[in-house]
């Protein structure tokens, strides 16, 4: 049989053991245990063994690492005559040795081959000053560390139990004995062992004389995103789509991405990316019959794509590919949300997916993270109004009211799980699993009742209102308590970023946010490292940018596992990187009133384009002025205008460059609410062209039939071509409704620089007109 010897080189000095043969002829060449290990010099004696069939004994040496014999330093085969002393010189990667024995494994695939063959061989250290080798042992025990992390940063075990954290716990151990200074060794130490005021200090920019701390201090937070989401984009994504953290948790990273679109950098950019992953979810099969093709848990049913379709929208408002998908996802979720027994709609199963749905125990119970797949229906009901889509929110949500139970104090409590068959709770609410209340909010903003409201006062009456947080929209000024909620928080003596928020909000004095971005630099600066070139998981890192869209677009757009969007207006500027020159502000906005306050840093004017969200449709008053005291004294540009605006409605505005610029927006009349309109729409993907013929596919995503219109081929304002679009019915059946329609360019005109745009007859209001115009390739 083939042999393999062990040899183990003890840390102290003296005579090895005699039963050992190898050990008689060692030279062990360790004249300083605090030197580095250049290499190892193996003498083998002449070997008298059988061989194979070329005539040669095949030898395979292992230089065990000394904090981790199951991690080899050096794994080399070689081949020796019989008969001929060899000398084998192992140049391994520099070590500074620790107070342990090191290891070496000697194998052979002769069948003669034991430890007595290698009698008389010797075995020398080579060392080399410690400072000289210390530059490879430091660089690769931090990379064994980064990489372990890698593995462990979702479960951030802690435990020496596990396997992988007795690896870890020994490489870092070992980097920061070296190198106790090691900044990025620190840092991940600090994580490792939860303790964050231990990461290492950096040095953070600082505003320049005469601009105010709040404005500096936002747009380099605001750059740290950028920063971070663009290493991304560039390092790991692929043309495929995806980043290499497999997609099901690449889809995870990227509801980061259009908080950053809309609040004005580098959009085109991050939508291509996200469009590119969304892609890659159907490339790659991931979705069958409206759900994930696998059967999985409640909340990674949600995470298999169904999450990126919801995150399209936000940045490609009335694409028919996200809206059609949107419908998909929410028939699919017709045959999980069910109405059991007892009258209650309920997540009928925890363990699902497009192809098997399984109901028996212990499958059968609702739980709290079930509820993160209502995300797509809570768009397609904001969207059009759908009639299906909402009720799959409102009365999932009544089937969970209809639990709700009120306490000694008539506080109401609410159960995290129910069973669909028998409809037994388990689990009491005790002020965790916020899921829910996203649904909760959803279906008062749907329906108006304020029955939808009483999880969210139990939930503050149990946890405070800083609980409020996970509501993207501004409560304080929404809700009729809202007032005496944020009172309290910014009450606070704490100087958590929301309470620094809330501060803000209640008193408008802007201290507290040049501290609240301030501290958020500093921890974005200390985690960058980890956060990209550490290549964690993809689904485990994040530069928070919560409070900066809630401070820049009036709430949060989009957070991993927030729903409905709350922010009351987007950003689009004429200029590469000049989001990352002007600061702003919406204060307390609601859906009848805005007020902008913005300050530009830079030395030129500042081009932009703000689009209106989470507001009434309707004729609104707009003035614009500038300010000395951020907005509590004004002097009017000029005199006040109106403009008709809406969801999805773009106004231009112009900031002076180191100035205060205060924009006041007031709902004067209600028109049609977008979500009850027909709506035409058109994708990139509706348009071919073959020669002088333009095909286009055309959708109704409306709330009612769309009594048809007219297609036009543009160049620029010139009307080239038409055709009729046919009448349309609404896909309330959650199916695509499509029509057909050719455009010829006209002999001898050029094909190059044309536009498709679609409009109901009489350009009748529609949903949103931003998806009635596409560019030819």
């Amino acid at each position: 049989m083939a042999g393999i010897v062990h040899v183990l080189i003890p840390a102290s000095f003296g005579d090895a053991p005699p039963d050992q043969p190898i050990a008689r002829a060692w030279d062990y060449g360790w004249q300083n245990i605090h030197d580095g290990l250049d290499g190892i010099a193996i003498d083998l004696p002449a070997l008298k063994l059988a061989g194979n069939a070329r005539g040669v004994i095949p030898l395979n040496i292992k230089v065990k690492d000394p904090i981790w014999p199951g991690r080899d330093m050096i794994d080399v085969s070689v081949s020796v005559r019989p008969g001929e002393k060899r000398t084998l010189w192992l140049d391994l990667r520099d070590r500074i040795l620790p107070h342990d024995s090191l290891y070496l494994a000697i194998a052979s695939a002769a069948p003669d081959f034991d430890a007595t063959a290698l009698d008389g061989a010797g075995i020398r250290l080579v060392f080399k000053p410690r400072e000289a080798a210390k530059a490879e042992h430091v660089a690769d025990r931090f990379n064994q560390v980064a990489d372990n992390w890698g593995f462990l940063v979702e479960e951030h075990t802690a435990s020496k139990r596990a396997g992988l954290y007795q690896r870890l716990f020994a490489d870092i151990t070992d980097l920061l004995r070296v190198d106790p200074d090691h900044e990025q060794g620190r840092a991940y130490w600090a994580d490792i062992n939860y303790r964050p005021e231990n990461l290492p200090p950096v040095t953070p920019p600082q505003a320049p004389a005469g601009v105010p701390g709040w404005a500096f201090n936002q747009v380099e937070d605001l750059k740290l995103v950028r920063r971070f989401i663009e290493w991304w984009i560039d390092e790991r994504q692929v043309s495929y789509g995806d980043f290499g953290g497999g997609i099901s948790d690449d889809v995870d990273l990227v509801q980061q991405w259009p908080g950053l679109a809309l609040m004005g950098a580098i959009p085109d950019k991050v939508n291509a990316s996200l469009r590119a992953l969304s892609d890659a979810v159907y490339k790659n099969g991931m979705i069958e019959n409206g759900l994930g093709r696998i059967a999985t848990d409640e909340l990674h049913a949600y995470e298999e794509g169904l999450n990126t379709n919801a995150a399209r929208l936000y940045l490609n408002w009335g694409e028919p590919k996200a809206i059609e998908r949107l419908m998909d996802n929410t028939r699919g979720l017709q045959r999980v949300l069910l109405v059991n027994p007892a009258g209650h709609r309920h997540f009928a199963s925890s363990w699902y997916g497009g192809r098997k749905i399984y109901r028996d125990e212990p499958w059968s119970w609702q739980k709290p993270y079930a509820f993160t797949v209502l995300h797509g229906p809570s768009l397609l009901g904001l969207y059009n109004g759908s009639p299906q889509a909402r009720a799959l929110v409102t009365e999932t949500v009544d089937g969970w009211l209809a639990h709700g139970k009120p306490d000694a104090k008539g506080v109401m409590s609410y159960p995290n799980e129910i069973n669909w068959y028998s409809d037994k709770e388990r689990v009491g609410d005790g002020g965790g699993a916020t899921i829910p209340l996203q649904s909760v909010w959803t279906a008062w903003r749907f329906t108006g009742d304020t029955k939808y409201l009483a999880p969210i006062a139990a939930r503050v009456a149990r946890s405070g209102p800083a609980t409020l947080n996970d509501i993207p929209e501004n409560v304080y000024d929404t809700l009729a308590q809202g007032g005496a909620w944020r009172d309290a928080v910014a009450a606070d003596k704490g100087s958590d970023p929301y309470t620094l928020f809330v501060k803000w909000q209640a008193t408008g004095d802007t201290a507290p946010l040049a501290k609240l971005h301030g501290d958020a630099i500093l921890d974005k600066l200390q985690h960058e490292w980890m956060y990209t070139k550490g290549h964690w998981w993809s689904d485990r890192v994040e530069q928070p940018s919560q409070l900066l869209q809630r401070a820049r677009l009036g709430g949060i757009a989009l957070s991993r596992n927030l729903h409905m969007p709350g922010h009351a207006v987007s950003w689009q500027f004429a200029e590469a990187g000049a989001a990352e020159q002007v600061a702003i502000l919406v204060p307390n906005a609601t859906p009848t009133k805005l007020r902008v306050i913005a300050y530009n840093l830079s030395a030129v004017a500042q081009a932009a384009t703000m689009s209106t969200w989470n507001i009434v449709a309707g004729e609104w008053r707009v003035a614009m002025s500038t300010s000395t005291d951020e907005g509590k004294t004004l002097t009017p540009l000029a005199p006040p205008t109106t403009a008709l605006l809406e969801r999805s409605s773009a106004l231009p505005v112009s900031f002076a460059p180191g100035t205060t610029t205060v924009i006041d927006l007031e709902l004067v009349r209600e028109t049609m609410p977008v979500e009850q309109r027909p709506d035409l729409g058109i994708g990139s993907d509706d348009v071919k062209r073959s020669g002088r013929r333009v095909d286009v596919t055309v959708h109704s995503l409306g709330a009612v039939a769309a009594p048809g219109g007219e297609a036009q081929l543009l160049r620029g304002d010139q009307v080239i071509a038409r055709a009729a679009i046919p009448a349309l019915p609404a896909p309330t059946d959650l199916l695509p409704k499509t029509a057909q329609v050719r455009l010829t360019v006209p002999a001898g005109a050029s094909a190059s620089g044309l536009t498709v745009r679609v409009s109901l007859r009489d350009d009748a209001l529609e949903v949103t007109r931003v998806n009635n115009r596409v560019d030819l390739p």
